[in-house]
């Protein structure tokens, strides 16, 4: 039985599901090393000091949305009760253990572009990066 409840990606109560995210516009990278440094010995073997804390990187896209669509996405990530800057408490859904899981994110710039589309102003919401701290 899966522990997938409806949602990817979770900031505060909104759950980025109207409009939800692009059918692939979404990239998860679970837990990734970091390393501290590293170098080759003189015996030719590359040696890689391995920092004990993973990160998470997440991308993310959205399909054009309303402006009032765009403006709860906008003010969950940048002023929402559970941001500080340009930092979120965000939740995600890992398939590769069947949980989710919770970290603080810090997020890129956002940006947009104002389209019309069949007559109306929309708004298309370019990636959005969160990359765990």
């Amino acid at each position: 039985m899966s522990n997938f409840r409806g949602y990817y990606i979770k900031i505060g109560n909104c759950e980025f599901n109207n409009p939800a995210i692009k059918k692939d516009g979404l990239l998860i990278m679970p837990h990734l090393v970091q390393t501290a440094d590293s170098g080759v010995l003189a015996s030719g073997r590359l040696e890689v000091k391995v920092l004990p804390h993973t990160r998470t990187k997440i991308q993310v896209q959205f399909p054009i949305m309303t402006p009032e669509q765009f403006q709860i996405y906008y003010d969950v990530i940048m002023n929402g009760s559970e941001s500080y800057g340009m930092y979120v408490t965000l939740e995600y859904y890992n398939e590769g253990i069947d949980q989710y899981e919770t970290g603080t994110f810090y997020h890129n710039d956002l940006q947009y572009k104002v389209v019309m589309w069949q007559g109306k102003r929309m708004i298309d919401m370019q990636e959005i990066h969160f990359i765990e701290h």
